[in-house]
């Protein structure tokens, strides 16, 4: 891709060239946005302003290009969420990047050094949008001491131009490196949880030198200036007022790339369309409070052109939310299944025209053998969609990244990463093994190593949203290898939720039981959640870029189990207080089995199997697990039937919104897994509030 990168002259802006030459783009030009005067601090939300003067020296030294602008708007739309907006600054960035595309038409990415700010990221992403531009930023969510260490081996000589924060002396620190004030650092965030790369505003730093530059800048002359004179922080610049360049004896290289591993593709599942006809019945909607659950639309009339078939059914999903008077903005989390895979670019040039915003809803899209070209099930939760200044509670959040990192893949559709219910509740869009660096599947397709990027890239999501896979309430793993694989992905499967796919754990300690001094039982205990979870795994068709595996995970956040901990365990269940946690396999006689996580009152997620030649009441089955969980019928949203051969005709006659899932194989050679979801959202953020988590 050929690139235009904006800098600031600081650390992360530099580093971030480095990342975005070793994945192999092309730095076509520089471009930034300067203050009105030469070392002028600008009271801005977006942009560094002290040392971006010597930003044309850093093109210089690059043997680049430079296109700038003087900044002129002010924050004034700063809200997490950004519209265009006159006279803001940001729309000093859009003008930029229109000069820029003027002047190299070829540019098709904008880098970025963004770290951990959700704020500059979404805006920048938002012009990006508007311009047809890719927004990379390879530094997203980096571990701060992981990403400084790398800047210091990369021989990046930064130096600091800004201190602000409690533990920084201008006249001590201002003008040192990065390099040198690391210990520092280190020592800082011990004492005080100081950032590390700066990214609570304590200091700003400029880069005199880095790997990619022909020539360094060696600064001549340089005075202090304090800013406030505060006690405890004061607030300094090093103001640069005279330099030069001088010449380096070897030319930058691109750090190489690491060899590709190759391996024995996985057997694909050998599929033989059947066509069989749907048994829903048409569209069904289950109403509890202010959840709404959708199931079964499709068009009726599959004559259509595909477009005009997806305007279709999403005139019935508006239609039916409006029953409830909720609306597409109060969707939270969307299942996409298509007759061909082939269709899913069409597809989303049509989906993604009603949900423009910032805030569309997590999704999954598998392909299936059915008679319809299109279906679509969802959950929405009334409200959810409002502007947080009315006065009604606003019970979802979203991720939505559409940045190139090393972090997570950017969604390659309109659709967001995970949506947070009542801040308890993470329904995560599936994940396939994308390298998030490139966006392209695994270069070494094993099974073993494509689920484990699965759960990475699913793991990393929950991490940025206070969860992670051991907080995992629910897994489905969809995969389009032979039948036999089915029992691998299984085990596989639940060794990474117990390992928390080999990342660190933020939370084990505050998981560790009281009860004990064992370090045994105290292992045991964070990862006893994680032993248990609900998992099942299907065989489709094709899954998304024709990847080998799906993840779908639901989980729960760290703020409910702090508020609802497991701390004693029984077999099979765990006790605490007035809530229960339930996640064993349950045998209900006559080929059905059950495995579900529950938490009295509040939530029920997991699978009801049917055994071949089942001849159990289903809807009993149901009924007990609700009962285990002291919930009603009414509070169970949403069934979907996953179904090798014929559907069980009493599936089709229960009275809840379901979804009919033509699947080649179930895992555990079952007939039918049934994955249901039964919850009260009000409830979870009501007692999160009375024990005042939130």
């Amino acid at each position: 891709m050929k690139v235009v990168a904006l800098v600031s002259g600081g650390k992360d802006s530099v580093y971030s060239l480095l990342k975005c030459v070793e994945h192999g783009h092309e730095i076509v030009c520089l471009a930034t946005l300067t203050p009105p005067a030469d070392n002028a601090e600008v009271d801005s939300f977006m942009f560094q302003s002290i040392g971006t003067h010597v930003v044309a020296s850093i093109a210089e030294c690059m043997e680049l290009p430079l296109v700038r602008r003087t900044l002129a708007g002010q924050s004034l739309a700063t809200d997490m969420g950004y519209a265009p907006t006159e006279g803001d600054e940001v729309e000093d960035l859009y003008q930029l990047l229109v000069a820029v595309r003027a002047q190299f038409p070829e540019v098709t990415g904008v880098n970025t050094g963004a770290i951990f700010s959700n704020y500059q990221r979404t805006r920048v992403e938002n012009v990006c949008a508007r311009l047809g531009l890719t927004s990379i930023a390879y530094l997203w969510r980096k571990d701060q001491d992981e990403l400084m260490q790398e800047m210091i081996d990369a021989d990046m000589h930064c130096i600091l131009v800004k201190v602000a924060s409690m533990g920084l002396n201008p006249r001590k620190h201002l003008g040192r490196s990065i390099a040198d004030l690391y210990p520092t650092f280190l020592d800082l965030h011990a004492k005080y949880q100081f950032h590390i790369c700066g990214e609570g505003g304590e200091y700003e730093t400029l880069t005199l030198d880095c790997p990619l530059f022909r020539k360094r800048i060696v600064v001549d002359a340089a005075r202090i200036e304090l800013h406030a004179d505060d006690m405890f922080a004061p607030v300094g610049l090093y103001c640069i007022d005279a330099l030069h360049l001088e010449a380096k004896e070897e030319s930058p290289t691109a750090p190489p790339l690491p060899p590709a591993q190759t391996a024995a593709t996985p057997p694909r599942l050998d599929f033989s369309p059947r066509r069989p006809a749907l048994p829903f019945g048409g569209p069904r909607a289950t109403c509890f409070r202010n959840q709404i659950a959708l199931s079964g639309v499709a068009c009726e009339d599959p004559s259509l052109p595909l477009g005009d078939q997806v305007h279709a059914i999403f005139a019935t999903l508006q239609e039916l939310l409006a029953r409830f008077d909720a609306g597409l903005s109060n969707v939270v989390v969307m299942h996409v299944y298509v007759q061909d895979m082939a269709a899913f670019a069409a597809l989303n040039a049509v989906y993604g025209t009603y949900f423009p915003g910032l805030h569309p809803p997590s999704r999954s899209c598998v392909q299936l053998d059915m008679a319809a070209a299109v279906q679509i099930d969802c959950l929405a939760l009334r409200g959810a969609g409002l502007n947080p200044r009315v006065p009604t509670p606003v019970q979802r959040s979203v991720l939505h990244v559409q940045s190139l990192s090393e972090w997570a893949p950017m969604c390659i559709g309109p659709y967001s990463q995970a949506s947070t219910v009542a801040q308890s509740v993470v329904l995560c869009a599936g994940q396939i093994p994308l390298e998030p660096a490139t966006m392209a599947l695994l270069p070494a397709p094993t099974l073993a190593a494509n689920l484990a990027l699965s759960f990475r890239n699913a793991g990393r999501v929950l991490e940025a949203l206070d969860s992670n896979l051991r907080h995992v309430a629910t897994t489905l793993v969809y995969h389009t290898l032979e039948s036999t694989a089915a029992a691998d992905v299984s085990v596989l499967g639940r060794e990474i939720l117990e390992a928390n796919g080999h990342a660190a754990d933020a939370f084990e300690h505050e998981l560790d039981s009281d009860e004990s001094d064992d370090e045994h039982d105290k292992a045991a205990a964070r990862v006893a959640l994680a032993t248990r979870s609900p998992l099942a795994v299907v065989a489709v068709p094709q899954l998304p870029k024709d990847a080998p595996v799906e993840v779908e995970v639901v989980a729960l956040t760290h703020k409910a189990l702090r508020a609802f901990p497991p701390t004693t365990a029984v077999v099979g269940t765990y006790l605490c207080g007035g809530n229960r946690w339930l996640r064993a396999f349950v045998d209900h006689g006559h080929g059905l089995r059950s495995t579900t996580t529950i938490v009295e009152r509040k939530l029920a997620s997991g699978f009801l199997f049917l055994a071949p030649g089942a001849t159990g009441n289903v809807e009993d089955a149901l009924r007990q697990i609700l009962v285990r969980a002291r919930l009603v019928w009414a509070q169970l949203l949403h069934l979907r039937v996953h179904f090798v051969g014929d559907v069980p005709a009493e599936l089709e006659k229960l009275d809840v919104a379901k979804t009919f899932v033509c699947v080649e194989h179930i895992g555990g050679d079952a007939a039918a897994v049934v994955q249901l979801l039964a919850m009260d959202s009000d409830l979870f953020e009501t007692d999160l509030w009375l024990g005042r988590h939130i």
